[in-house]
């Protein structure tokens, strides 16, 4: 599966929901624990102030009258938390028990509302730092008791859960990716069964079926998927046995048509030019019947299961030499054979019968269709040996080199859709190679035209001579 393609794909999609849901669920999750965790430590440290500084505002209000002891030498006895100032508004007069806070670093709206006898708290910052200011009314007219107390601790405090929360919800991502990855793959495996069994019934495979393997899920599109491709491989073996029969059929009448042919010929130096010229014609087209049914019958053999594929060892460069030499004395044309020096002992495992059929179809192919042969060349390398058959012709389109292996197919707009023959040549080699373990593709010839190439899986060890 390509990197650029899986968030298209079904187990794509499901994990990027997958994600979607676990990050938005994670977010909802950290703000409501932020807004939580934060609101309960900020309630806490105001509780804990406020007790602190109405006890210490009530200890200033009872010892405001006892002799001995001054507004600063009473503030200095408070008890207060580290880096906490205490200040005591007596009128006009401000004491404080820090140089660096005093009366203008207190909000006035806060100064306000306590010296005119309402209690009042407000958080705010002195040179940069936040404070809370708590200020409680004494009894005396103008005065009040302040105490202002550090939140550095708390904001430390906020920033490291931020901090947590926020790479908490950052790491969800992946963990999402990964997980989701995990989870969808045995939960999407019944699909790629289904694929899989899909691709092999393209690909011609009729006895492929989906097993779902005690999946409860899976079990309906199983049985209603191979309940189709049951009747589909029987409706197949059907019409193959029915041209089966048709091609079986026809051999009796064409058998008669032959010796009734030979008939003739044996008489056709007393006919006419006329009836010699008819004479030619019936010929070509009594050999290109012959050919067709002799065609028809092998596919629907094939069609039906008939494997009759007899693999030996086969020196394939000696096999395409007997083969080219024999057509050639039977009045077919000398064909260019180029053997490259290491396919010259090379041994394929083939059906010698099969292969001369490949051979004398791809040869024929190209000179019905392409302007005849221009070289056959025999290739080979560790793995595999190749023949490779050139034709004169103009080549074949890209997007028609798919097509001209299935059967009855000729091409758009070309010299091979406008000559004889009924499609069928190209067919029988891609199923002759096939039987013998091989492949077959069509691709640009170097010198112009069409290059087809069968390529067989080399042997190891060579045949004895």
């Amino acid at each position: 599966m390509r990197a650029g393609r899986w968030p298209g794909t079904l187990r794509g999609r499901a994990t990027l929901a997958f994600t979607t849901v676990a990050v938005v669920l994670s977010v909802v999750l950290a703000v409501g624990v932020w807004l939580g965790v934060s609101r309960y430590l900020l309630l806490g440290r105001e509780r804990a102030t406020l007790a602190q500084t109405t006890a210490n505002a009530g200890q200033v209000e009872r010892a405001s009258g006892a002799a001995g002891l001054s507004p600063e030498q009473l503030l200095s006895q408070l008890p207060r938390e580290t880096g906490s100032t205490s200040l005591l508004a007596d009128g006009d007069r401000w004491i404080t028990t820090s140089l660096g806070i005093g009366r203008e670093d207190l909000p006035q709206g806060l100064r306000e509302l306590v010296l005119d006898g309402t209690p009042a708290r407000q958080r705010f910052d002195v040179d940069g730092q936040p404070v809370l200011g708590i200020g409680l009314p004494l009894g005396a007219p103008g005065g009040g008791y302040f105490e202002v107390f550090p939140l550095d601790e708390l904001d430390h405090t906020y920033r490291v859960l931020s901090g947590v929360l926020a790479g908490a919800v950052v790491a969800v991502v992946p963990t999402s990716l990964l997980i989701g990855s995990w989870a969808t793959r045995p939960t999407l495996r019944p699909l790629d069964r289904v694929a899989g069994a899909a691709a092999a019934i393209a690909a011609g495979d009729l006895t492929a079926r989906i097993d779902p393997q005690d999946d409860p899920a899976l079990a309906p599109i199983a049985r209603s998927f191979n309940a189709t491709v049951e009747a589909l491989e029987q409706r197949v073996l059907s019409d193959a046995r029915f041209a089966a029969d048709v091609s079986h059929e026809l051999r009796s009448p064409l058998t008669t048509i032959l010796g009734s042919l030979a008939l003739l010929e044996a008489y056709e130096d007393h006919l006419p030019a006329d009836g010699r010229e008819g004479l030619a014609l019936l010929r070509a087209e009594v050999s290109r019947f012959e050919r067709l049914v002799a065609d028809l019958l092998e596919i629907s053999r094939a069609d039906a299961g008939a494997e009759d594929a007899v693999l030996e060892d086969v020196r394939l460069a000696d096999l395409v030499t007997e083969s080219l030499s024999r057509r050639q004395a039977s009045g077919g044309h000398a064909v260019p054979l180029v053997v490259a020096p290491d396919a010259r002992t090379a041994v394929v495992r083939a059906d010698k019968r099969r292969l001369e059929r490949v051979l004398g179809n791809l040869v024929e192919n190209a000179e019905k269709h392409a302007g005849g042969v221009t070289a056959v060349r025999i290739e080979a390398d560790v793995t595999d040996a190749r023949v490779l058959v050139d034709d004169a012709g103009p080549g074949v389109p890209e997007d028609e080199r798919s097509q001209v292996f299935e059967r009855f197919a000729r091409g758009r707009d070309t010299y091979r859709a406008r000559s004889d023959g009924a499609g069928l040549g190209l067919s029988l080699v891609a199923r002759h190679v096939a039987a013998m373990g091989g492949s077959v593709s069509l691709t640009d010839s170097p010198e112009g035209g069409a290059r087809l190439t069968v390529t067989l899986p080399r042997q190891e060890e060579p045949c004895d001579d």
